[in-house]
């Protein structure tokens, strides 16, 4: 068992050394860059787009998929995995003598991060399902890393934090489009 402990303060103390690197290193014009970026109004007109997008490629049942899927993203990291490990966000740690803080944040507890599970299960979703009829599907990956940076950058997040959000959305966003597949599927189809 003291091995076990020896390996979680190891990669407790990595998370904290990078996390005061990549936060240590700000501008003014990056501050406000991160804070539009990781802001969800910013995101709005996005939003509005991609529900016209997805209702027109794949109708009212896509819509909802991808309402499902950033429901079961967002509630699994919030209402779940956040109070049953209750890992303090960077902003409240005791031991972090300067975070720079840059936009804002709701609860205590940072791992995983919300935004990091959200946008990359959209990223994957998204991918998976237009595939063959989008040639810049990728760019929702760069939009996520940058979304989740920006959670690092702005002292809201630790790099672990970011990173276990970004897998969990990732197979989110994988399990959502299995789901999609199987009820989509030409057996089920021909049974309506």
């Amino acid at each position: 068992m003291h091995k076990v402990e020896t390996i979680v303060c190891l990669i407790k103390q990595w998370d904290q050394d990078l996390f005061i690197l990549l936060n240590q290193w700000n501008h003014p014009l990056l501050d406000l860059f991160f804070k539009r970026i990781t802001h969800t109004l910013f995101w709005l007109p996005l939003y509005i787009f991609l529900f016209f997008f997805i209702k027109k490629r794949i109708g009212l049942s896509g819509v909802a998929l991808f309402l499902a899927m950033l429901t079961l993203s967002d509630q699994c990291v919030a209402g779940f995995i956040r109070p049953l490990l209750g890992r303090l966000r960077p902003c409240y740690a005791a031991d972090i003598a300067c975070v720079h803080l840059v936009g804002v944040h709701t609860g205590m507890y940072g791992f995983p991060s919300a935004h990091a599970s959200n946008t990359f299960a959209f990223a994957m979703l998204f991918w998976k399902l237009f595939k063959q009829s989008y040639t810049y599907r990728y760019l929702f990956f760069i939009w996520a890393a940058l979304v989740s940076y920006g959670r690092i950058y702005g002292g809201m997040h630790y790099p672990l934090d970011v990173g276990c959000g970004a897998l969990l959305g990732v197979g989110i966003g994988m399990a959502m489009y299995q789901v999609y597949k199987k009820v989509n599927s030409p057996k089920n189809t021909l049974a309506y």
